[in-house]
């Protein structure tokens, strides 16, 4: 089988399992809204839990197509994993086990092993024999899916201040923001010492996560427990203990054949003699992707700190803009009250976008000063949330940008 028909399986399987996901999670709450007419039919989670999907798949397709890092493929395979143990932690029901996403999960996760195995191995040995592969690869993944989650918290901050769900999210909300923060100081270092003390500091963060979420609801937290297994694979990586692994199993990992490469038509076709040059077919593969990956169209200044702050820009205006395709006109008044802070959000984060495309360090300087202006626009102590994530929007710019001038 060649390397494309394992990868597009796999993005099948994928894509069905979050669309049935999905599609549960809408059933459930259409029997709810039946039976108390309280439970919104779309909920943030059910949401953000397609978006994840669309952020693996993605993953996946860029790694079959223009041959990118295919650590990505471990985050795919611990997200699954992650589902799975869901299954089997608190609240425990006897019949998950019989719920289509549970052998969907199954499904995948055999699929990817099988996948890493027979087309990637060599691959990913190589990968693990460089100290700094994760941090183009899998670290990304983690920072996309902590982007997304950490969108929609500054939303529930504007709330009763005397609640227990107000307490519990403003602490959940600065836990995410140390998540978020450790991996990009992370990904950015180059002192070893600095990050082994972060990648530890990472896996405490994720227990401090999942013991503060069933503290609260009594239940394991989904995120805290993925960001959990992402951190000792990556403190494994710093460590080098899959270095190791990778030295030690090199030498039992069988050469691929040509039936997983993927060879050009008109190469295959060609009247030239002899044999061709599986690994010249594909260095010419890789150069091509990132001549195209540098080409002015594409986006040329990747930042950890700059895709932070695009991602949670994005999703949060996403989040305030979806309710008005729902009918509810109170976000039409919500809109309106917040009309300069939302005008000044979206021009940031356009022009955050345009920076990131072109390279600009004026533009990244006027988006950050944006999104801090957009403050002004609503002191009511109601867009307190709102207010604090321009603020954190507008340090992740700043800090891109001074990165950016050093040349890191």
């Amino acid at each position: 089988m060649s390397r494309k028909k394992w990868y597009g399986i796999l993005l099948i399987l994928e894509a069905i399992l979050y669309l049935v996901s999905y599609g549960s999670s809408i059933v459930v709450n259409y029997s709810s809204q039946n039976l108390n007419g309280n439970t919104p039919l779309f909920t943030v989670s059910s949401i953000f839990s397609i978006w994840n999907g669309m952020i693996i798949c993605w993953v996946i397709w860029r790694i079959m197509n223009q041959r990118l890092n295919v650590e990505g493929l471990i985050a795919a395979l611990l997200l699954s994993i992650t589902q799975l143990l869901m299954f089997f932690l608190p609240p425990f029901s006897p019949t998950n086990l019989m719920n289509i996403s549970f052998v969907l999960n199954i499904i995948c996760l055999i699929w990817i092993c099988l996948l890493i195995k027979n087309v990637e191995m060599r691959e990913l040995l190589n990968n693990w024999k460089s100290k700094d592969a994760w941090k183009s690869s899998i670290a990304y993944l983690v920072l996309f899916v902590a982007s997304t989650n950490i969108s929609p918290l500054f939303i529930l901050i504007g709330m009763d201040r005397t609640s227990d769900i107000y307490a519990f999210t403003l602490r959940y909300s600065v836990m995410e923001l140390m998540f978020l923060l450790l991996i990009n100081v992370m990904i950015t270092s180059t002192s070893e010492k600095l990050q082994k003390v972060f990648s530890l500091l990472l896996i405490l963060s994720s227990f401090v996560v999942i013991g503060a979420v069933y503290s609260f609801i009594s239940r394991i937290s989904f995120y805290g427990l993925f960001y959990l297994l992402l951190s000792i694979y990556i403190a494994c990586r710093v460590f080098s203990l899959l270095e190791k692994v990778a030295v030690s199993w090199e030498s039992k990992v069988k050469v691929q054949d040509l039936s997983s490469i993927d060879t050009k038509p008109e190469m295959a076709d060609s009247q030239v003699e002899g044999d061709i040059d599986v690994n010249d077919q594909l260095n010419a593969d890789i150069q091509s992707n990132n001549d195209k990956e540098n080409s002015p169209k594409r986006i040329i200044l990747h930042s950890s700190w700059l895709w932070s702050a695009l991602i949670i820009a994005v999703c949060h205006l996403g989040i305030m803009i979806f309710p008005l395709f729902l009918g509810n006109p109170m976000y039409l008044l919500i809109l309106y009250i917040g009309a300069i802070h939302y005008i000044c959000f979206m021009i940031a984060t356009f022009i955050l976008f345009i920076a990131m495309r072109n390279g600009n360090v004026g533009l990244l300087n006027t988006s950050a000063v944006l999104f801090i202006v957009s403050i002004i626009g609503t002191l009511d102590p109601y867009w307190t949330g709102p207010n604090i994530l321009s603020l954190v929007l507008g340090v992740l710019v700043f800090i891109g940008g001074i990165l950016f001038k050093n040349g890191d």
